[in-house]
């Protein structure tokens, strides 16, 4: 019995440092989690709504600037100095509002404060109307990796990833506005751009209307709205690459003494944006030095991203232009060279003649041999422009005339401008447009096609000897 007595207390002994061994180490463990979770939310520097951030005071190397925010989310300075970069408001804001530190480097004194740049840090503050929260920025480590920090009512001093870090890292320039022109795609009522001193094109919005042109004398070539509307949203989202010189003086140091081009935007607000667009490039001509005249803020573009000051008024032309619609003509009469021919045509019903006559057009063949040679003539592609030209249509190289089904007539002239070109006359007025002559005897032309019909069909046997000008 002793013996049982005995070993039960011994049992009871064993277990007792067992358990008191677990304790131990179990409050060790809960002491160093604790621990952890102080340093974890020490690390802790900003949390708070971006949203709700109405005031940001810069105090940087150029001085001490005030970004406050508007009804509408807009962030301006106070002074209006200069416009202020939108993106890098709201980015700065959102790493602010969530801010955590890499690492912590124990209480700051003066030493510490001195080897990390942070004796006469950089600083910005957060204001949503209620709190602050202040930032101070000190240097960036050997490696580039992280920034050491400082934020208001810690004592620490911190690092933070230099992603983050380089956004606290401001400049006048950094908050400046990047974007080409200070408009929206619905905020523009002209766009205007010269080279040599000549106005290559003019686009004007017509609020009545609703519609884009050209001046008055570009009035019978067709317009394309898209074409102005594809431009002015490339137009509103460029953004500067870099921003360099402020109140340039010396134009000619990048080239703006001799342009390549001058972009002007006028708002329909009444304001405007002038660009110089230098003939310099940089970096192995990759960027085009581009000046704001409002402000002689010199910026840098990438060359392709400014392809806007290539285009000429034929840029807003539509591709090509149908004269007379295959489906709303009756009849229609040519005279080229030697071919004088007559048609009356129903596509709809499939009826076709030819010199009075009939032509299967029911037969597919026949049928795409007619509208190619029909289009080679009716639909054109306009190659160039010459506004100032005076042609005479006395004795035009091809004339087709449309009767069509709404009653009303149409008479198309080509007159020949040089051995390529020819100028587009409808009903005896000059448009202004040119094509190319090979839509008249090239390998895909009027007469081509025209042979190729006749060939197919037998209905007019001469023009089998017609020689081609392929």
């Amino acid at each position: 019995m002793k013996r049982v007595i005995i070993a039960t207390i011994a049992l009871l002994v064993v277990a007792g440092a067992s358990f008191g061994a677990f304790f131990a180490v179990k409050n060790k463990s809960d002491k160093e989690t604790q621990q952890k979770n102080i340093q974890t939310a020490d690390k802790v520097l900003f949390d708070f709504d971006s949203d709700s951030v109405t005031e940001v005071v810069f105090n940087c190397a150029d001085g001490e600037y005030k970004v406050i925010k508007d009804d509408d989310g807009k962030w301006s300075l106070d002074n209006k100095e200069f416009a202020i970069d939108q993106t890098y408001m709201q980015a700065l804001c959102t790493f602010a509002s969530e801010l955590t530190a890499e690492d912590s480097f124990g209480e700051a004194d003066s030493s510490k404060k001195t080897m990390y740049g942070l004796d006469s840090p950089e600083t910005i503050t957060f204001y949503d109307g209620t709190d602050e929260y202040k930032i101070y920025v000190g240097n960036i480590t050997p490696t580039n990796d992280y920034y050491y920090v400082m934020a208001e009512g810690k004592n620490n001093i911190y690092t933070v990833d230099s992603i983050n870090g380089s956004v606290f890292k401001t400049s006048r320039l950094m908050m400046k506005a990047k974007d080409l022109i200070p408009y929206g795609d619905t905020e523009i009522q002209q766009i205007t751009l010269e080279k040599d001193g000549k106005t290559v094109y003019d686009l004007k919005f017509d609020s009545e209307t609703s519609m884009w042109s050209l001046p008055s004398e570009y009035s019978k070539l067709p317009f394309d709205q898209t074409a102005v509307t594809a431009m002015i949203t490339s137009l509103t989202r460029l953004e500067a690459e870099q921003l360099l010189d402020e109140y340039l003086e010396d134009l000619s140091k990048y080239g703006f003494d001799k342009p390549a081009a001058q972009l002007t935007v006028k708002g329909k607000d009444g304001t405007e944006r002038k660009l110089i667009i230098s003939s310099k490039k940089a970096n192995n001509n990759t960027y085009t030095y581009v000046l704001d005249t409002s402000s002689n803020q010199v910026q840098t573009y990438y060359v392709s991203d400014l392809s806007f000051m290539n285009y000429t008024p034929l840029r807003f032309m539509p591709d090509s232009v149908t004269t007379a619609g295959i489906y709303s003509v009756t009849d229609f009469k040519l005279d080229f060279e030697d071919i004088h021919s007559s048609f009356n045509l129903n596509m709809t019903d499939r009826k076709l003649k030819i010199d009075g006559n009939d032509v299967d057009i029911e037969n597919a063949e026949n049928s795409t041999t007619f509208q190619y040679f029909y289009n080679a003539m009716s639909v054109l592609v306009i190659t160039d422009i010459d506004i100032k030209a005076k042609p005479d249509n006395s004795e035009p190289l091809l004339t087709v005339e449309y009767d069509l089904s709404d009653g009303t007539h149409t008479k198309v002239q080509f007159v020949e401008a040089d051995d390529i070109k020819c100028y587009v006359f409808i009903d005896d007025e000059y448009t202004g447009a040119m094509i190319d002559t090979a839509v008249l005897t090239g390998k895909n032309s009027v007469r081509s096609f025209y042979r190729n019909l006749c060939e197919m069909t037998g209905i007019v046997k001469t023009v089998q000897q017609q020689p081609s000008a392929e």
